[in-house]
């Protein structure tokens, strides 16, 4: 079992900051855009086509160091190795449920999994993201990739490829919500996922397009220093509310920070500029985040030789808990099932590449929304 140790006692604890001064507001003028881009490149199909039409064989995995309570899938060798493809974010269907009209067909565990290009120019893409229906099988999960591509305003309008780390996901009901680092979040509606016509030869190796409908733009306001969209996630534990949280990766963890921001828990849509909760974390590398009944769950990474850790902690309640070997090496972002108690989350280095799902560490009060 992993070991669970308190963070060093030089290090601060959980601070929360007021008068954060930063904010988040949602631009959906780019719809009609991608309504646009979506007939001119193919066939809307949706995410429901899509899923009739996965082409890559995942499968069950056994992942190094892990206890028996975790489950893993691997991709199919190609994506495993691939060293231009490098996957970050991640979101689930449990995540779509939080909205009434939620994206995912009823009683079907999707996961959707974002990878940015370290090489772009090989395929003439940037961002994809992977449909995998967990559901699948035999032999298990199957998966298909979709480009991530922004409509370009021009005459005639047409669209260019997405360039983002997409370090974070977060579905939100009908909409597919996307870290963009320095700007906040781009906004992708899953109905106008197309499929494209057999020789495209634009977007080569793909099947699927999916173009952006909107932005969440951030920014800061004063002497504020803006925050850097490395990952996000939602929370959905608490009863009648619903909150995206963010936060930053930063290498040594000086002044790494946690944003929340309440939504709308029928339309999903923020309902204030600025955030609810900002949280000074002092945590080096972290790569993914959720909140869970108010406790925080953080995923920090320790290169490519290492394993990760998971720290859990709240605000006001005294220092971080490290949770030892919690984790593989190379963990990115966070995203958590309300229903199963579980954690869900993904390595990036070829050759070690896993999803995968574990209980909630040690001293985080279990529960579902409903």
């Amino acid at each position: 079992m992993p070991s669970t140790k308190p963070y060093a006692s030089s290090a601060p604890e959980l601070t929360a900051l007021t008068g954060s001064g930063l904010n988040l507001a949602p631009d959906d003028g780019a719809a009609p855009l991608a309504r646009t881009v979506a007939d001119q490149l193919g066939d809307r199909v949706g995410l429901v086509g899509a899923l009739g039409e996965l082409d890559r064989q995942a499968g069950a995995a056994d992942v190094p160091g892990a206890d028996s309570e975790t489950t893993g899938v691997g991709w199919d060798a190609a994506d495993a190795g691939d060293r231009n493809w490098w996957p970050q974010g991640l979101t689930t269907s449990a995540d779509a449920a939080a909205v009434p009209r939620g994206g995912a067909p009823p009683g079907r565990r999707i996961l959707l999994s974002a990878w940015y290009a370290k090489q772009p120019e090989h395929s003439g893409a940037a961002t994809r993201v992977s449909i995998v229906d967990l559901d699948a099988g035999p032999p298990g999960p199957r998966y298909a990739h979709a480009v991530l591509v922004a409509p370009h305003r021009d005459n005639p309008i047409h669209s260019r490829p997405v360039k983002v780390h997409a370090g974070g996901l977060a579905w939100c009901g009908e909409r597919l919500l996307v870290a963009d680092t320095r700007r906040g979040v781009r906004v992708f509606d899953l109905g106008d996922l197309v499929r494209l016509p057999t020789g495209t030869r634009r977007w080569r190796g793909f099947r699927f397009v999916l173009p952006q409908c909107g932005w969440w733009r951030a920014g800061a306001h004063g002497d504020t220093r803006p925050l850097r969209w490395s990952f996000i996630s939602l929370d959905t534990t608490e009863a009648g509310a619903l909150s995206l949280v963010a936060g930053e990766y930063a290498r040594d963890g000086d002044d790494a920070r946690l944003a929340r921001f309440a939504l709308d828990p029928y339309t999903g849509q923020p309902l204030q500029p600025a955030p609810v909760e900002v949280v000074r974390t002092e945590l080096a590398s972290m790569q993914g985040a959720v909140r869970v009944h108010g406790t925080y769950v953080v995923s920090t990474s320790r290169g490519p030789c290492r394993r990760g850790r998971l720290w859990t902690g709240s605000p006001g309640l005294g220092p971080w808990t490290r949770h030892e070997r919690a984790l593989p090496v190379g963990p990115e972002d966070l995203s958590y099932e309300p229903l199963h108690r579980r954690l869900w989350t993904q390595t990036e280095y070829p050759g070690r590449r896993y999803v995968l799902s574990r209980p909630l560490p040690p001293g985080v009060r279990p529960g579902a929304r409903r």
